[in-house]
């Protein structure tokens, strides 16, 4: 998940997993703008993102597994989502609000995110 590389230190009494993704939210923000300016610079830059793709196989056929194991890929995937599609999807909006770690977007993230998405996905596996 991209907030292994953003350097975070849990402190003592806060939602750790709140911070993280507030730092994803960062992070993706950044990317847009990176991208933008690549653009910007010549416009047939591309711009590309990378995922390390892999499965989350269930422990068992038991239908609970089998949704965790889903869930488990889904998390992962959804970063992907908002760089190339430009927007969180909304199973991921209504699991950070349900959980209570939705990350505080600034005026002008979303045209950003929207606007400035990357050329291709490439897969790490």
């Amino acid at each position: 998940l991209p907030f292994m590389g953003a350097g975070l230190l849990k402190e003592e009494g806060e939602n750790f997993e709140k911070v993280q993704y507030q730092a994803i939210h960062h992070e993706l923000v950044a990317s847009a703008i990176a991208t933008k300016i690549a653009h910007e610079i010549d416009p047939n830059n591309k711009i590309g993102c990378m995922i390390a793709a892999g499965s989350t196989y269930p422990n068992t056929s038991n239908p609970k597994d089998v949704w965790k194991a889903y869930r488990g890929d889904r998390e992962g995937y959804f970063f992907i989502d908002v760089q190339a599609r430009g927007y969180y999807p909304n199973y991921a909006l209504k699991e950070m609000e349900c959980k209570g770690i939705m990350p505080k977007m600034e005026d002008g993230d979303k045209e950003l995110l929207k606007k400035h998405t990357v050329d291709y996905i490439s897969l790490s596996y």
